[in-house]
Protein backbone atom coordinates (compact mmCIF):
# COMPACT_ATOMS: atom_id res chain seq x y z
CA UNK A 1 0.00 0.00 0.00
CA UNK A 2 1.44 3.74 -0.39
CA UNK A 3 2.78 5.63 1.98
CA UNK A 4 0.94 7.35 5.10
CA UNK A 5 -1.44 6.18 7.56
CA UNK A 6 -3.67 2.74 7.04
CA UNK A 7 -7.29 3.94 7.22
CA UNK A 8 -9.80 1.58 9.70
CA UNK A 9 -12.88 1.66 10.53
CA UNK A 10 -14.55 0.38 14.04
CA UNK A 11 -17.84 -1.37 13.94
CA UNK A 12 -19.16 -1.25 17.41
CA UNK A 13 -19.91 0.98 20.03
CA UNK A 14 -19.37 -0.85 23.13
CA UNK A 15 -17.41 0.45 26.50
CA UNK A 16 -15.07 -1.74 24.97
CA UNK A 17 -14.78 0.15 21.66
CA UNK A 18 -14.88 3.23 23.88
CA UNK A 19 -11.95 2.13 26.01
CA UNK A 20 -10.00 -0.07 24.58
CA UNK A 21 -10.25 -0.05 20.23
CA UNK A 22 -10.82 3.76 19.76
CA UNK A 23 -7.95 5.14 22.01
CA UNK A 24 -5.59 2.35 21.49
CA UNK A 25 -6.03 3.15 17.42
CA UNK A 26 -5.38 6.62 17.89
CA UNK A 27 -2.46 6.06 19.96
CA UNK A 28 -0.50 4.95 17.06
CA UNK A 29 0.91 7.47 15.24
CA UNK A 30 0.57 4.95 11.88
CA UNK A 31 -3.22 4.75 11.99
CA UNK A 32 -6.31 6.89 11.38
CA UNK A 33 -9.45 6.05 12.52
CA UNK A 34 -11.70 6.68 9.50
CA UNK A 35 -14.81 5.71 10.01
CA UNK A 36 -16.90 4.51 13.16
CA UNK A 37 -20.14 2.33 12.85
CA UNK A 38 -23.06 1.79 15.73
CA UNK A 39 -26.55 1.22 15.65
CA UNK A 40 -27.62 3.58 17.90
CA UNK A 41 -27.37 7.42 16.24
CA UNK A 42 -27.11 9.31 19.04
CA UNK A 43 -24.44 7.28 20.87
CA UNK A 44 -22.52 6.68 17.67
CA UNK A 45 -22.36 11.17 17.13
CA UNK A 46 -21.30 10.75 20.84
CA UNK A 47 -18.59 8.16 20.77
CA UNK A 48 -17.47 9.65 17.16
CA UNK A 49 -17.29 13.70 18.47
CA UNK A 50 -14.71 12.02 21.61
CA UNK A 51 -12.39 10.31 19.80
CA UNK A 52 -12.65 12.27 16.78
CA UNK A 53 -13.55 10.06 13.89
CA UNK A 54 -14.97 11.85 11.15
CA UNK A 55 -17.16 9.37 9.20
CA UNK A 56 -20.49 7.82 10.63
CA UNK A 57 -22.55 4.60 9.64
CA UNK A 58 -25.39 3.37 11.58
CA UNK A 59 -25.31 0.22 8.61
CA UNK A 60 -21.78 -1.90 8.92
CA UNK A 61 -22.95 -3.10 5.28
CA UNK A 62 -22.61 0.83 4.28
CA UNK A 63 -19.29 1.10 6.40
CA UNK A 64 -17.55 -2.16 4.50
CA UNK A 65 -18.81 -1.13 1.09
CA UNK A 66 -18.58 2.66 0.96
CA UNK A 67 -14.67 2.33 0.35
CA UNK A 68 -12.11 4.36 1.78
CA UNK A 69 -10.37 2.11 4.48
CA UNK A 70 -7.54 -0.40 4.58
CA UNK A 71 -8.78 -2.02 7.60
CA UNK A 72 -11.67 -2.62 9.82
CA UNK A 73 -12.03 -3.89 13.42
CA UNK A 74 -15.39 -6.25 14.71
CA UNK A 75 -16.06 -5.14 17.80
CA UNK A 76 -19.57 -6.58 17.99
CA UNK A 77 -21.80 -9.55 19.48
CA UNK A 78 -19.79 -12.92 19.06
CA UNK A 79 -23.10 -13.77 16.69
CA UNK A 80 -22.25 -11.01 14.19
CA UNK A 81 -18.70 -11.65 13.46
CA UNK A 82 -18.84 -14.20 10.50
CA UNK A 83 -21.26 -12.32 8.80
CA UNK A 84 -19.40 -8.76 9.42
CA UNK A 85 -15.53 -10.01 9.20
CA UNK A 86 -16.48 -12.42 5.79
CA UNK A 87 -18.27 -9.28 3.97
CA UNK A 88 -14.63 -7.04 5.12
CA UNK A 89 -12.39 -9.83 3.49
CA UNK A 90 -14.27 -10.37 0.32
CA UNK A 91 -14.10 -6.27 0.05
CA UNK A 92 -10.22 -6.53 0.00
CA UNK A 93 -10.29 -5.40 3.91
CA UNK A 94 -7.82 -6.76 6.17
CA UNK A 95 -9.56 -7.41 9.23
CA UNK A 96 -8.97 -7.42 13.66
CA UNK A 97 -12.11 -8.79 15.21
CA UNK A 98 -12.80 -10.08 18.76
CA UNK A 99 -12.82 -12.82 20.48
CA UNK A 100 -14.27 -15.24 19.99
CA UNK A 101 -13.70 -15.35 16.48
CA UNK A 102 -17.28 -16.46 15.73
CA UNK A 103 -20.08 -19.43 16.97
CA UNK A 104 -18.76 -21.98 15.75
CA UNK A 105 -15.32 -23.97 14.70
CA UNK A 106 -16.80 -24.17 11.46
CA UNK A 107 -17.33 -20.33 11.04
CA UNK A 108 -14.27 -19.63 12.56
CA UNK A 109 -12.17 -22.07 9.96
CA UNK A 110 -14.37 -20.48 6.69
CA UNK A 111 -12.96 -17.15 8.27
CA UNK A 112 -9.62 -18.26 8.41
CA UNK A 113 -9.64 -19.65 5.37
CA UNK A 114 -11.20 -16.92 3.55
CA UNK A 115 -8.55 -14.60 4.71
CA UNK A 116 -5.83 -16.39 4.08
CA UNK A 117 -7.44 -17.45 -0.04
CA UNK A 118 -7.35 -13.28 -0.12
CA UNK A 119 -3.93 -12.67 1.57
CA UNK A 120 -5.71 -10.51 3.67
CA UNK A 121 -3.84 -10.10 7.31
CA UNK A 122 -6.59 -11.41 10.47
CA UNK A 123 -5.80 -10.83 14.15
CA UNK A 124 -8.20 -12.15 16.40
CA UNK A 125 -7.96 -10.01 19.37
CA UNK A 126 -6.67 -11.93 22.20
CA UNK A 127 -5.45 -9.13 24.42
CA UNK A 128 -3.57 -10.79 27.42
CA UNK A 129 -0.62 -12.42 25.57
CA UNK A 130 0.30 -8.43 25.55
CA UNK A 131 0.47 -9.09 29.69
CA UNK A 132 4.31 -8.35 30.15
CA UNK A 133 4.10 -12.13 32.66
CA UNK A 134 2.15 -13.70 29.45
CA UNK A 135 5.10 -13.21 27.57
CA UNK A 136 7.67 -14.01 29.62
CA UNK A 137 5.91 -16.99 30.49
CA UNK A 138 6.20 -17.95 26.64
CA UNK A 139 9.72 -16.76 26.63
CA UNK A 140 10.65 -19.56 29.31
CA UNK A 141 8.54 -22.31 27.81
CA UNK A 142 10.16 -21.93 24.31
CA UNK A 143 13.82 -21.96 26.60
CA UNK A 144 13.28 -25.18 28.05
CA UNK A 145 12.34 -24.07 31.36
CA UNK A 146 9.36 -26.70 32.18
CA UNK A 147 11.06 -29.35 30.94
CA UNK A 148 8.12 -31.89 29.76
CA UNK A 149 4.90 -30.01 30.35
CA UNK A 150 2.69 -32.25 32.81
CA UNK A 151 0.09 -29.91 34.17
CA UNK A 152 -1.52 -26.72 33.71
CA UNK A 153 -4.08 -25.05 36.12
CA UNK A 154 -5.84 -22.23 34.58
CA UNK A 155 -8.40 -19.73 36.03
CA UNK A 156 -9.93 -16.25 35.34
CA UNK A 157 -12.36 -14.99 37.86
CA UNK A 158 -14.17 -12.03 37.89
CA UNK A 159 -17.66 -10.66 39.82
CA UNK A 160 -19.19 -9.08 36.92
CA UNK A 161 -22.08 -11.11 37.15
CA UNK A 162 -22.90 -10.27 40.91
CA UNK A 163 -23.17 -6.26 40.32
CA UNK A 164 -26.37 -5.34 42.60
CA UNK A 165 -29.00 -4.49 39.77
CA UNK A 166 -27.30 -5.93 36.91
CA UNK A 167 -29.60 -6.27 33.96
CA UNK A 168 -29.58 -9.46 31.12
CA UNK A 169 -27.26 -8.39 28.03
CA UNK A 170 -26.59 -9.79 24.73
CA UNK A 171 -23.52 -11.99 26.68
CA UNK A 172 -25.91 -13.70 29.13
CA UNK A 173 -27.76 -15.11 25.95
CA UNK A 174 -26.37 -18.57 24.32
CA UNK A 175 -28.27 -17.13 21.00
CA UNK A 176 -26.10 -13.96 20.80
CA UNK A 177 -22.88 -14.97 22.67
CA UNK A 178 -22.84 -18.59 21.77
CA UNK A 179 -21.55 -19.35 25.34
CA UNK A 180 -21.07 -17.01 28.14
CA UNK A 181 -18.39 -17.18 31.10
CA UNK A 182 -16.40 -19.40 28.79
CA UNK A 183 -15.99 -17.60 25.85
CA UNK A 184 -15.81 -13.78 27.14
CA UNK A 185 -13.53 -15.06 29.52
CA UNK A 186 -12.38 -18.39 29.70
CA UNK A 187 -11.04 -18.00 25.85
CA UNK A 188 -8.45 -16.12 27.43
CA UNK A 189 -6.81 -18.90 29.44
CA UNK A 190 -7.51 -21.23 26.72
CA UNK A 191 -5.49 -19.06 24.04
CA UNK A 192 -2.34 -18.42 26.39
CA UNK A 193 -2.45 -22.41 27.47
CA UNK A 194 -2.61 -23.43 24.14
CA UNK A 195 0.55 -20.98 23.29
CA UNK A 196 2.28 -21.63 26.02
CA UNK A 197 2.00 -25.09 25.98
CA UNK A 198 -0.46 -26.77 22.42
CA UNK A 199 -2.88 -28.07 21.47
CA UNK A 200 -6.38 -29.33 23.62
CA UNK A 201 -7.05 -32.92 22.45
CA UNK A 202 -10.57 -33.60 24.74
CA UNK A 203 -12.51 -32.06 27.68
CA UNK A 204 -15.06 -32.91 29.91
CA UNK A 205 -16.77 -29.93 31.32
CA UNK A 206 -19.80 -28.87 33.59
CA UNK A 207 -21.20 -25.00 33.56
CA UNK A 208 -23.33 -23.34 35.91
CA UNK A 209 -25.91 -20.51 35.39
CA UNK A 210 -26.97 -18.97 38.21
CA UNK A 211 -31.04 -18.21 39.28
CA UNK A 212 -30.34 -14.40 39.51
CA UNK A 213 -33.33 -12.40 38.71
CA UNK A 214 -32.43 -9.82 35.99
CA UNK A 215 -34.47 -6.83 33.85
CA UNK A 216 -35.06 -7.88 30.79
CA UNK A 217 -35.96 -11.68 31.55
CA UNK A 218 -33.42 -14.75 31.93
CA UNK A 219 -30.22 -15.71 31.35
CA UNK A 220 -29.39 -19.13 29.48
CA UNK A 221 -25.08 -18.37 28.96
CA UNK A 222 -23.21 -20.04 31.68
CA UNK A 223 -21.90 -18.04 34.12
CA UNK A 224 -19.18 -20.27 35.29
CA UNK A 225 -17.35 -23.42 33.77
CA UNK A 226 -15.43 -26.01 34.74
CA UNK A 227 -13.50 -28.26 32.94
CA UNK A 228 -10.43 -30.73 32.94
CA UNK A 229 -9.01 -31.24 29.53
CA UNK A 230 -6.14 -33.66 28.37
CA UNK A 231 -3.59 -32.12 25.52
CA UNK A 232 -2.04 -33.19 22.60
CA UNK A 233 1.18 -33.48 24.32
CA UNK A 234 0.04 -36.00 27.18
CA UNK A 235 -0.33 -33.05 29.99
CA UNK A 236 -3.21 -33.04 31.81
CA UNK A 237 -5.17 -29.79 32.16
CA UNK A 238 -8.02 -27.85 34.86
CA UNK A 239 -9.53 -25.00 34.15
CA UNK A 240 -12.33 -22.50 35.70
CA UNK A 241 -13.71 -19.41 34.22
CA UNK A 242 -16.25 -16.97 36.69
CA UNK A 243 -18.10 -14.13 36.73
CA UNK A 244 -19.46 -15.39 40.28
CA UNK A 245 -16.52 -14.35 42.19
CA UNK A 246 -17.12 -11.61 44.73
CA UNK A 247 -14.53 -9.19 45.19
CA UNK A 248 -12.47 -10.12 42.07
CA UNK A 249 -11.95 -7.85 39.32
CA UNK A 250 -9.77 -9.38 36.72
CA UNK A 251 -8.17 -12.46 38.12
CA UNK A 252 -6.13 -14.22 35.96
CA UNK A 253 -3.68 -17.10 37.40
CA UNK A 254 -2.45 -20.45 35.36
CA UNK A 255 0.21 -22.65 36.90
CA UNK A 256 2.36 -24.81 34.76
CA UNK A 257 3.69 -28.09 36.02
CA UNK A 258 6.88 -29.60 34.04
CA UNK A 259 9.27 -32.24 34.55
CA UNK A 260 11.72 -29.56 35.34
CA UNK A 261 9.78 -26.60 36.83
CA UNK A 262 6.89 -24.52 37.66
CA UNK A 263 5.73 -21.47 36.11
CA UNK A 264 2.56 -19.01 37.59
CA UNK A 265 1.25 -16.47 35.70
CA UNK A 266 -1.33 -13.88 37.31
CA UNK A 267 -2.69 -10.83 36.33
CA UNK A 268 -5.57 -8.75 37.00
CA UNK A 269 -5.33 -6.59 33.75
CA UNK A 270 -7.56 -3.14 33.77
CA UNK A 271 -7.58 -3.45 37.78
CA UNK A 272 -3.62 -3.55 37.84
CA UNK A 273 -2.45 -0.22 37.62
CA UNK A 274 0.27 -1.78 34.38
CA UNK A 275 -0.21 -4.64 32.04
CA UNK A 276 3.17 -5.74 33.76
CA UNK A 277 1.34 -8.78 35.50
CA UNK A 278 3.54 -11.35 37.92
CA UNK A 279 5.53 -14.30 37.11
CA UNK A 280 6.49 -17.17 39.85
CA UNK A 281 9.10 -20.01 39.30
CA UNK A 282 9.98 -23.14 41.22
CA UNK A 283 12.38 -25.89 41.11
CA UNK A 284 12.38 -29.45 42.05
CA UNK A 285 13.85 -29.95 45.38
CA UNK A 286 12.69 -26.47 46.17
CA UNK A 287 9.36 -25.54 48.60
CA UNK A 288 8.61 -21.82 47.41
CA UNK A 289 7.94 -20.03 44.61
CA UNK A 290 10.52 -16.82 43.55
CA UNK A 291 9.69 -14.25 41.77
CA UNK A 292 10.97 -13.75 38.08
CA UNK A 293 11.45 -10.46 36.66
CA UNK A 294 10.35 -9.30 33.15
CA UNK A 295 13.08 -8.95 30.68
CA UNK A 296 13.35 -5.23 30.13
CA UNK A 297 12.18 -4.98 26.65
CA UNK A 298 8.60 -7.08 28.43
CA UNK A 299 8.37 -4.07 30.93
CA UNK A 300 9.26 -1.69 28.40
CA UNK A 301 6.30 0.68 28.61
CA UNK A 302 4.06 -1.51 31.00
CA UNK A 303 6.30 -0.43 34.21
CA UNK A 304 5.46 2.38 36.52
CA UNK A 305 2.55 4.26 34.31
CA UNK A 306 -0.54 5.15 34.30
CA UNK A 307 -3.19 2.28 33.05
CA UNK A 308 -3.87 4.26 30.06
CA UNK A 309 -0.86 4.53 28.76
CA UNK A 310 -0.11 0.82 29.71
CA UNK A 311 -3.53 -0.04 27.97
CA UNK A 312 -2.00 1.54 24.72
CA UNK A 313 1.15 -0.27 24.65
CA UNK A 314 -0.48 -3.34 25.11
CA UNK A 315 -2.32 -2.89 22.12
CA UNK A 316 0.85 -1.45 20.38
CA UNK A 317 2.31 -4.49 20.66
CA UNK A 318 -0.50 -6.67 19.78
CA UNK A 319 -1.37 -4.61 16.86
CA UNK A 320 2.40 -3.92 15.63
CA UNK A 321 2.74 -7.58 13.43
CA UNK A 322 -0.88 -6.60 11.94
CA UNK A 323 -0.32 -3.20 10.89
CA UNK A 324 3.61 -4.30 9.31
CA UNK A 325 1.72 -7.06 7.65
CA UNK A 326 -1.22 -4.58 5.91
CA UNK A 327 1.75 -2.65 5.03
CA UNK A 328 3.16 -5.33 3.21
CA UNK A 329 0.10 -6.21 1.43
CA UNK A 330 -1.17 -9.32 3.90
CA UNK A 331 0.29 -12.30 6.12
CA UNK A 332 0.30 -14.10 8.55
CA UNK A 333 0.00 -12.69 11.79
CA UNK A 334 -0.39 -14.15 15.55
CA UNK A 335 -2.93 -14.68 17.29
CA UNK A 336 -4.94 -14.92 13.98
CA UNK A 337 -7.42 -16.12 12.87
CA UNK A 338 -6.40 -19.79 12.83
CA UNK A 339 -5.83 -19.10 16.45
CA UNK A 340 -8.89 -18.12 17.17
CA UNK A 341 -10.56 -21.35 15.01
CA UNK A 342 -8.24 -23.65 17.47
CA UNK A 343 -9.97 -21.47 20.49
CA UNK A 344 -13.31 -21.99 19.31
CA UNK A 345 -12.64 -25.46 18.70
CA UNK A 346 -12.51 -26.07 22.37
CA UNK A 347 -15.22 -23.85 23.23
CA UNK A 348 -17.45 -26.35 20.73
CA UNK A 349 -16.08 -29.52 22.80
CA UNK A 350 -16.71 -27.75 26.74
CA UNK A 351 -20.10 -26.82 25.73
CA UNK A 352 -21.13 -30.13 23.71
CA UNK A 353 -19.31 -31.47 27.00
CA UNK A 354 -21.34 -29.88 29.33
CA UNK A 355 -25.04 -30.52 27.63
CA UNK A 356 -23.84 -34.18 27.32
CA UNK A 357 -22.04 -34.85 30.25
CA UNK A 358 -19.10 -37.03 28.58
CA UNK A 359 -15.49 -36.14 27.55
CA UNK A 360 -15.62 -34.82 24.30
CA UNK A 361 -12.84 -35.01 21.71
CA UNK A 362 -11.75 -30.83 20.33
CA UNK A 363 -11.98 -31.29 16.80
Amino acid sequence: MAPGRIRVGVIGTSWWADLEHLPGLRARGDVEVAALCGRDPEKLRALAARHGVPRTETDWRALVEGGGLDALVVATPNATHHAIASAALEAGLHVICEKPLAMTAALARDLAARARARRRAALTFYTHRTVGAAAQVKRLVDRGFLGTPLTVVASYATGSQLKPGKPLSWRMRRAEAGTGALGDIGSHVVDLARWWVGELSAVVAEWQVAAIARDGGAADADDATAFLARFASGAQGVFHATKLAAGRGNCQRVELHGTLGQLVYEADPGIDPTWEGRVLAGRPGETRLAPVPLDADLAAGLAGVPERASRDEAYRRLTDPFFAAVRAGGGDVSPGFDDGAAVQAVLDAVARSAEEGRWVAVE
